[in-house]
């Protein structure tokens, strides 16, 4: 099975004690939000799957699937550390 970065790279925001998943910003595309994108802090996720992940938002437990993903974000440093090739 081919390693998927973006999977790997959420993993370790959930796992890795040495990083503080509260730093970053996952925007994703949403049909129904405003500007067609919503956005969910890394320490909202509760759980990673082979094609998505679920994480906590206003209303429960929302799942989204990586090739909704637009950009992973480092809030305090600026640095995006994925980028979708596909435009809003």
């Amino acid at each position: 099975m081919r390693s998927n970065p973006l999977r790997n790279l959420l993993i370790r925001l959930v796992w890795d004690p040495g990083i503080d998943a509260g730093e970053y910003v996952i925007a994703y595309r949403s049909r129904g939000a405003e500007g067609g994108f919503e956005v969910v802090r890394g320490s909202d996720i509760v759980k990673v799957y082979l094609r998505g992940f679920e994480a906590r938002s206003r209303w429960g437990v929302k799942y989204i699937p990586f090739h909704r993903i637009l950009y992973v974000k480092n809030e305090s440093t600026g640095e995006y550390l994925y980028r979708s090739r596909k435009p809003l």
